[in-house]
C-alpha cells in the first residue's frame, strides 16, 4: 500500500519564520512505518508533495517603483507589477518580504510605506496587514525613488500559476531562470 501525506509543509518566507524541519518529521514517520511493518509484516510506500516547500524561496518578482503617493495616513509605493504577477497577498493576505533596491548609490534611510500594484484595484495590495488581508499594512523599507527596484521574495511557488493572466490588458510577466553564479 501507499500513504500519501500530501504537502503543506511550512515555508519560512519572512524573517523570524521557521520552515518545517523535514528531518524531524521524517524521523517520526519512518518510526511509524517501521512499527507498522513489524506488527503487520507489510511495508507501506510513502509519497509526499513538497512542491511549495522546494520552490517558494527560489523565486522573486522584480518590479520597479513607478509612482510614490502620499496621503494624510500613508505613503504608497506603486509598482509596475502587482496582483497580476503575485496574487497571494491580494487573494488571502499572504505576507512576502519586500526589498527596495535603489538605482543610485546615495544613502536614503528607511521609511514605512504601503506597497501596491498597478491594477487600480482595492485588492492590488502587496503589503496586507498581517491577520487582516483587506487592511493596508505598512512595511519599513529603504526609501525609494521612482525607477528603483522592488523585489518581492518568496514568489517561487504558485505566483506565476495563480497570476491574473492578461488582467486589465497587462501582459504576463516574463520568467527568467538564473543559475548560481549569475549565468
Amino acid at each position: 500500500g501507499t500513504l500519501n501525506l500530501g504537502g503543506g509543509y511550512k515555508v519560512g518566507r519572512n524573517e523570524g519564520e521557521e520552515s518545517t524541519d523535514l528531518a524531524e518529521c521524517g524521523g517520526t514517520v519512518k518510526n511509524a512505518f517501521e512499527e507498522f511493518k513489524e506488527k503487520t509484516g507489510r511495508s507501506i510506500k510513502l509519497e509526499i508533495e513538497p512542491g511549495t516547500f522546494l520552490t517558494a524561496n527560489n523565486g522573486a518578482l522584480v518590479s520597479r517603483v513607478q509612482d510614490i503617493v502620499e496621503t494624510d495616513d500613508y505613503k504608497f509605493y506603486k509598482l509596475d507589477s502587482g496582483m497580476t504577477d503575485v496574487l497571494r497577498p491580494s487573494l488571502y493576505g499572504a505576507i512576502h518580504p519586500c526589498t527596495i533596491l535603489p538605482t543610485s548609490e546615495e544613502g536614503r534611510g528607511t521609511e514605512e510605506v504601503v506597497i501596491v500594484g498597478h491594477c487600480c484595484e482595492s485588492g492590488d495590495l502587496m503589503t496586507p496587514l498581517p491577520g487582516d488581508p483587506e487592511a493596508l499594512g505598512k512595511r519599513e523599507v529603504t526609501k525609494a525613488q521612482v525607477g528603483d527596484y522592488c523585489v518581492i521574495d518568496g514568489s517561487g511557488a504558485y505566483c506565476s500559476g495563480m497570476s491574473c493572466k492578461n488582467y486589465n490588458s497587462f501582459p504576463e510577466a516574463a520568467e527568467v531562470m538564473v543559475w548560481e553564479g549569475g549565468g
